[in-house]
């Protein structure tokens, strides 16, 4: 199938930008979330082979993940809730399925009970190609953030990416990345070539705990 074709049936909102912005998921992790959108219907059963896509990446990126990179950029969507984990067979092969955008947003609360008898089908799980298709486009899953609110998750967003460039991997939810979020981009990026300078990870056993000191002290 030619990749435009499969651009054009992504099932890909602004909504899912912002999403990767709140959860800090960086760009490889973005790529492989599009990817098994693409692998069969949202909210179904999919047993996708990692391995095929990092061969896919390979082709558009030149060279394929780092095994390690690969499993970190999977579980960091699984710790997201974008995929549910039904099976695993090997690290690289799966039975999953990518959950739609509104069962990952907070559900609002319903403005009054209606329909409760009406269609015995509301006592059912949805069906996983209509009701999925419309969680993905229901006015439902609205964001609204202010134009400071968004700027600001794309300054964290962008010094996490930058972390991870450098195989830098913070957790979300630590307070170790809190304290490397109050750096401006230009110092975490000074800090970061200090890191190579000291040799990196070869050289470093807790390049987090060494980055947010480096950035304390200005080391650099």
């Amino acid at each position: 199938m030619p990749e435009n074709s499969l651009k054009s049936s992504l099932p890909w909102t602004e909504e899912h930008d912002v999403f990767c912005y709140q959860h800090h998921i960086p760009p490889a992790a973005k790529i492989l979330w599009q990817w098994l959108m693409r692998q069969g219907q949202i909210a179904s059963e999919i047993e996708p082979d990692l391995s095929e896509f990092n061969a896919w990446v390979a082709k558009t990126r030149g060279k394929p993940y780092a095994h390690n990179y690969l499993k970190k950029i999977f579980e960091i969507l699984v710790s997201c809730r974008v995929l549910q984990v039904i099976k695993q067979y090997s690290w690289k092969i799966t039975k999953l399925l990518v959950r739609p955008l509104s069962w990952l947003n907070p559900p609002k609360k319903p403005r009054e009970k209606k329909l409760h008898n009406h269609n015995s089908s509301y006592d059912s799980p949805p069906s996983n190609d209509i009701s999925a298709e419309q969680g993905l486009n229901s006015s439902s899953n609205s964001i609204t953030l202010t134009t400071a609110e968004f700027e600001e998750l794309e300054r964290q967003h962008e010094i996490l990416t930058t972390c991870a460039e450098y195989e830098i991997y913070f957790d979300p939810n630590k307070r170790t990345t809190r304290n490397l979020l109050e750096f401006d981009i230009e110092d975490v990026q000074l800090a970061l070539k200090h890191f190579v300078k000291r040799g990196g990870n070869q050289a470093i056993n807790n390049p987090q705990g060494w980055l947010i000191n480096c950035l304390c002290d200005r080391k650099w």
